[in-house]
């Protein structure tokens, strides 16, 4: 089941990245979405805004978190030494903060690899080996400081409109798909990966999704839907139709339907945090069709079995790091102007379409993978950070 939710959120995440590749014309301060839109292009720009920008991320945030307790659970039941963990498990974030270093050199500042290496690296001296309810009690902090954050940008936002729009202070933004020299456009690249890396380690629904992720898979949440059905189905009919009218504000704001677009950020927090409550959402209505399916399937006296579509896209799920990469690979030279520039020609719709077809690729490659019995490549790459040595290193590949 977790593997199935990664494979779905890449779908996702190729979606809410497409904005940020889009650079013909103007666009919004705190969206990339380009403004103006027409046609199929605002249709699509209506949908993104609350279904799926700043929803995929920290869905992506809860996998996360859910995946470093099965790996844990995993060095447990072959005996690892707790101390030999631990380092492991740093050594991993380590090798998630460099990947998305370079990714974000290479290819997309938005990388979110960084992000979480970082985070991992904080996190987990300091609550990892705690209690449940420990690890409970810091969520709620974070869930707080995050809902006084929304209101007070919203207020923010509010008084900022009673003084005229020409004392507004617009910061001035830097582009760095738009730049048509490759070399000229890395170190654009990177100071806009270390902001939004920065910013997202801060903004606190992205930390508070991974130790959502760690409290669900402690109770096995996704490993056995079958069991939390109810759990899953209040979190889904509550966390989805949350994030959804919560994201209703920014997108009127973006179409320019409400406020002036020069202030959307006094929306940004309550897009953050109805965006954790997407993330969870999502999370668990793909959990909830399993679990149903299960149970469905116990009742007849038969055993459940993934029909073909979920064994891809769990196959997806099981080489989600590679395939994350892969969706910049194809992404940035297609679209950056150092490449082929159809960010300068396509809108938010044919945009979106490209991206559907770069993940279908994707699944069809993991889906051969699969069959083949073949890890992927950057999955193989962050193992020899984890394990380090040699001899660990041999008897990983000797298992994938």
């Amino acid at each position: 089941m977790p593997d199935l939710a990664r494979g779905v959120m890449l779908l996702l995440i190729v979606l809410a990245n497409i904005p940020w590749f889009l650079y013909a014309g103007e666009r919004g301060l705190t969206l990339g979405h380009p403004l103006g839109a027409q046609g199929a292009d605002r249709v699509v720009q209506a949908l993104m805004i609350p279904l799926v920008d700043m929803r995929a991320l920290p869905m992506f945030a809860l996998l996360f978190g859910y995946g470093m307790v099965q790996f844990a659970r995993a060095q447990e039941a072959r005996g690892t030494p707790l101390l030999e963990f631990r380092a492991m498990l740093a050594r991993r974030h380590v090798g998630l903060l460099v990947l998305g270093g370079v990714h974000a050199a290479l290819l997309w500042f938005g990388d979110v690899l960084g992000v979480y290496g970082l985070l991992g690296l904080i996190l987990v001296p300091l609550l990892f080996l705690r209690s449940t309810r420990a690890i409970r009690v810091v969520r709620g902090v974070l869930l707080g400081l995050l809902v006084l954050f929304a209101a007070g940008a919203i207020v923010g936002g509010v008084a900022l409109m009673q003084v005229p729009p020409e004392t507004w202070m617009i910061p001035a933004t830097t582009d760095a798909n738009a730049i048509a020299s490759y070399p000229a456009s890395i170190l654009p690249r990177l100071s806009e990966w270390a902001f939004i890396t920065s910013f997202s380690v801060v903004s606190l629904s992205v930390p508070a999704a991974i130790l959502t992720g760690w409290l669900w898979a402690r109770d096995g949440v996704l490993d056995r839907p079958a069991e939390h059905l109810p759990r899953l189905r209040r979190t889904a009919l509550l966390g989805l139709p949350v994030a959804w009218l919560g994201g209703v504000p920014m997108m009127l704001t973006h179409l320019g339907l409400w406020v002036p677009v020069e202030i959307s950020w006094m929306f940004m927090g309550l897009q953050s945090l109805t965006g954790l409550a997407g993330g969870l959402g999502y999370a668990a209505l793909f959990a909830l069709v399993v679990g149903q399916a299960q149970q469905r399937a116990e009742r007849a006296g038969e055993s459940w079995r993934p029909g073909p579509v979920a064994s891809a896209l769990s196959a997806v799920g099981r080489r989600s790091l590679s395939s994350y990469l892969w969706q910049s690979v194809a992404m940035a030279p297609l679209f950056a102007a150092w490449g082929l520039g159809l960010g300068g020609v396509l809108g938010s719709a044919a945009a979106a379409g490209v991206a559907i077809l770069i993940w279908g690729v994707s699944v069809v490659g993991c889906a051969v993978l699969d069959r083949s019995g073949r890890t992927g490549p950057a999955e193989v790459v962050l193992r020899r950070f984890t394990y380090g040595s040699r001899d660990s290193m041999r008897s990983v590949a000797s298992r994938v």
